[in-house]
């Protein structure tokens, strides 16, 4: 069993003295903040702070970014001025009657502004606590006096081995507004979600506010402690509220809340109505006690709400924790009368046999989408006092990120879906997902933000809601290269060529209803490409090679041609990325010692064949032959491409001729490529072989049995080009050369 106690069982312990006299307005009305930072590269770091004030009180003094490597106790070594970006941003009026400038706020309810600054600040490898602080909080009702307002965020980027760590915090979206107006005994909704821009994992908790560095603000007593109520004697029926452990707020229990009764008699048990959604990262609650205001500066129905996030990644095996960052908000409790908020979205899936689906509870919205398959999925904003007879007639405003169809994070420019809204400003906005996500996008969990306000006098009711997607795998169609999945991306050295292949994953048969059998299915492809490298006469075919000259996406269609027809084609695609073309090497020769102009990544071959564990960066050569080396060239981030071969190296290890012989060409240099070469005392068969300049044969002639008192061959270079020749004369027992210049 699950309901509402009924508000006459609760205790109410509120009085003035707890809150030690009463409440009394703060000239610096600072509410709440945020502080996160964006990693700009070379330990570089700009850092972001967002001021929420009551604007009814004085401007804000500048602030001071101070950065402390080591804890609280260590010095700040780092120190920036913050600088306002753009002007002072005021929050929407409270209702439409109601005043919508801080020049003129209302009597009763505060209005309040937020202001962003900015600092850039250089953070060696450390563990950095950046922070601010400034003056003295208004009056809080769950909070000890009137502490410092401090904002904190945390960076660990040592490094690991050789790995360097650069981190960019978690984003909070700011369309997440962190004052919250609250309707007494309504539920309301209020929204922490943020972008993590760098994949790593993020961890939510609910904790306390800091007035300084490692100094948690003391929590004033609970204004609402139920006590244990007996409600029937016999049978005997026991109501127990939760015991908390303190009869102080808590980070975990930060205002007075209505309670769900849980079990059955004998026992039934009280459990406040304020959670957390991990998944959702939104707090749900239902405020049960509001003063009477005297003034807008009035603390009693202001609480301070703190989520901080943890961000983990793992690196080099081991899960680390590289940066925090804290989002301080205030939920102030009024009296909505007669207008309840709107009701939180319903999503509802409207393609069949989609794979997708919704669920809808208290406190979430998730919708589960197939990838490759295509879905509709409806969001319905409605207002339960526009249901009621006679309808409130009350017009809807629907906020979303005005990124959400091209943020990475969210929509991704079609790569997940798209989304549009129609009647906007109505009483029934009705928004629109279409899905249709690529298979890379398995697992991927998006949170799409929605804040709903109805326009009701003298106060507007609100509803915060964030719908979170979750991608996950339908078999229907892949695509295969090299390793990588469809929707993925593939490297591709330049020149270079990558078959695709593509795996219809439906089942491989097709039932026949009338005669309870079975048909094989078979399969229709096209390919498509965004850039080039696709040979059309392929192009319907199940496997293709490509050979792109610059970045191209192949996009491929798989259509079955039995039972479901072609309008369930499944589409998948792949980026196959082409990297810079890598130079070739140079080799430079000292004797005979070659060198590569690079470091690392070589291999040698001899007369085009490659020399086993010759991967240095020079070579000692101990053969005769034609030398040359190629290199496995790291490109960007990318990868990495096998070079061009070097110009060839012709070395000779050693030149020795018979004793007695001599060998003798003329004419050389040879002005038409007719030369003669006489050879003397040579008795065991002669090799002779002309090498160009790479190490190339451009002539060759055998003598089987040389008289030893001397024998003349021709050779005929009349074919080459005019330039410096080498000529080796090689018996099984020697080896000489001979210098021979084409004129």
């Amino acid at each position: 069993m699950k309901n509402r106690l009924p508000i006459v069982l609760f205790i109410l312990l509120f009085a003035c003295g707890l809150l030690g006299g009463l409440p009394s307005a703060q000239a610096s009305h600072l509410l709440g903040c945020d502080m996160t930072y964006t990693s700009l590269g070379n330990n570089q770091y700009r850092v972001k702070f967002r001021l929420y004030r009551d604007c009814s009180g004085i401007q804000a003094s500048p602030f001071v970014l101070e950065c402390r490597n080591g804890g609280c106790n260590a010095t700040a070594t780092v120190t920036a001025p913050l600088v306002q970006q753009g002007p002072t941003v005021t929050a929407n009026p409270l209702g439409p009657n109601t005043p919508g400038t801080c020049a003129s706020p209302s009597a009763l309810y505060p209005l309040y502004d937020f202001t962003t600054y900015e600092a850039t600040v250089t953070l060696p490898p450390g563990q950095w606590t950046m922070s601010t602080s400034q003056g003295s909080r208004p009056t809080i009702a769950n909070i000890v006096g009137s502490p410092d307002l401090y904002a904190e965020a945390f960076l660990d980027n040592r490094s690991s081995g050789s790995t360097t760590v650069a981190n960019t915090s978690p984003q909070f979206d700011p369309q997440d507004i962190p004052i919250q107006y609250s309707c007494v005994n309504q539920l309301n909704s209020l929204g922490f979600s943020s972008i993590e821009p760098d994949g790593d994992s993020l961890v939510y908790a609910l904790v306390a506010p800091l007035g300084a560095c490692g100094t948690l603000i003391s929590y004033a007593p609970y204004l609402n402690q139920p006590a244990p109520v007996l409600i029937s004697s016999n049978p005997v029926c026991l109501f127990s509220p939760v015991a908390s452990g303190s009869n102080n707020f808590s980070p975990t229990l930060p205002l007075p809340v209505a309670l769900d009764t849980t079990g059955s008699c004998p026992l039934l048990t009280g459990r406040p109505r304020f959670r957390l959604n991990q998944t959702a990262r939104t707090i749900t609650f239902m405020p049960n006690v509001y003063t009477p205001a005297t003034s807008a500066a009035d603390g009693r129905n202001k609480y301070q709400v703190v989520v901080e996030v943890t961000e983990y990644r793992r690196i080099n095996g081991v899960r680390r924790v590289v940066g925090r960052v804290r989002r301080e908000a205030v939920v102030i409790v009024i009296d909505c009368g007669a207008n309840n908020v709107p009701r939180p979205v319903v999503a509802v899936a409207r393609t069949i046999n989609s794979g997708t689906s919704t669920y809808n509870s208290v406190d979430s919205t998730q919708i589960n989408v197939a990838s490759c398959s295509f879905s509709r999925v409806s969001l319905n904003f409605t207002d339960p006092d526009n249901l009621r007879t006679p309808s409130a007639h009350q017009l809807l405003t629907v906020t979303l990120p005005a990124d959400i169809n091209t943020n990475s994070q969210l929509l991704s420019s079609g790569d997940i879906g798209s989304f549009s809204i129609t009647g906007n400003g109505t009483e029934n906005p009705v928004g629109t997902l279409y899905f249709q996500p690529s298979p890379s996008m398995v697992g991927r969990l998006i949170r799409l933000n929605f804040r709903v306000e109805d326009n009701a006098a003298p106060v507007k009711g609100v509803q915060t809601r964030v719908v979170v997607v979750r991608v996950v795998r339908n078999n229907a169609a892949s695509l295969v290269t090299a390793g990588v999945a469809g929707g993925g991306s593939a490297d591709l050295c330049a020149g270079g060529t990558l078959v695709l292949q593509a795996n219809a994953m439906r089942p491989d048969s097709v039932r026949r209803l009338s005669n309870n059998t079975t048909v094989p299915q078979t399969y229709a492809y096209l390919w498509t490409v965004r850039g080039d490298g696709l040979n059309q006469a392929q192009a319907t075919s199940a496997t293709i090679s490509v050979a792109p000259t610059r970045t191209s996406r192949y996009s491929l269609t798989v259509s079955p041609l039995t039972g479901f027809g072609t309008s369930c084609s499944d589409t998948t695609s792949v980026l196959v990325r082409v990297l810079p073309a890598a130079a070739a090497p140079v080799v430079t020769r000292n004797g005979l010692v070659l060198t590569s102009s690079y470091a690392t990544g070589n291999q040698w071959y001899r007369d085009g064949l490659p020399i086993a564990g010759a991967t240095a960066r020079t070579l000692t050569v101990t053969a005769n032959g034609s030398y040359s080396v190629q290199t496995l060239v790291a490109g960007s981030a990318l990868g990495s491409c096998l070079s061009p071969f070097s110009a060839a190296q012709t070395v000779l290890s050693a030149q020795q001729a018979l004793a007695g012989a001599s060998l003798s060409v003329a004419p050389n240099p040879t002005p038409d490529g007719r030369l003669s070469v006489v050879l003397t005392g040579y008795r065991l068969p002669v090799e002779l072989t002309v090498l160009d300049a790479l190490g190339r044969t451009v002539g060759h002639a055998a003598i089987a049995s040389p008289n030893p008192q001397g024998t003349a061959q021709a050779l005929d270079l009349t074919g080459v080009g005019p330039g410096v020749y080498v000529l080796q004369v090689r018996t099984a027992a020697s080896l000489e050369t001979r210098r021979i210049v084409r004129e």
